[in-house]
């Protein structure tokens, strides 16, 4: 009985497992960049064309809560109005949290 308890909770959770072992992402820039974009942040691919970036990954590279994925990408990227990963997107105020790195790495540039 247990065995079979085991192998419905493989059918059940393996697949959805599988699924969100990859990284899937996606941002819109604050100003459209000029020209394509494609930079690799901690594993993740991210493409950016005119205002919109995607950002994907084969599997997921580490545990990093959505704002310091966001803080990693602005850091190279620049400052979002938009970010999402894993089915959660940021509030205003986690935004404005992120895009505080981006202004941090310009400063420090400067």
């Amino acid at each position: 009985m247990a065995a079979l308890a085991f192998g419905a909770s493989l059918a059940v959770f393996g697949p959805a497992q599988a699924q969100e072992a990859g990284f899937v992402g996606s941002a819109r820039l604050a100003t459209p960049a000029a020209a394509p974009v494609a930079q690799t942040i901690s594993g993740v691919d991210w493409r950016c064309e005119g205002d919109q970036c995607q950002g994907a990954a084969a599997r997921r590279a580490n545990l990093d809560g959505v704002v310091r994925e966001c803080k990693k990408v602005v850091a190279v990227i620049g400052p979002v109005a938009s970010y999402r990963s894993g089915g959660r997107e940021l509030t205003v105020g986690q935004l404005r949290a992120c895009n505080k790195a981006a202004v941090q790495v310009q400063t420090a540039r400067n």
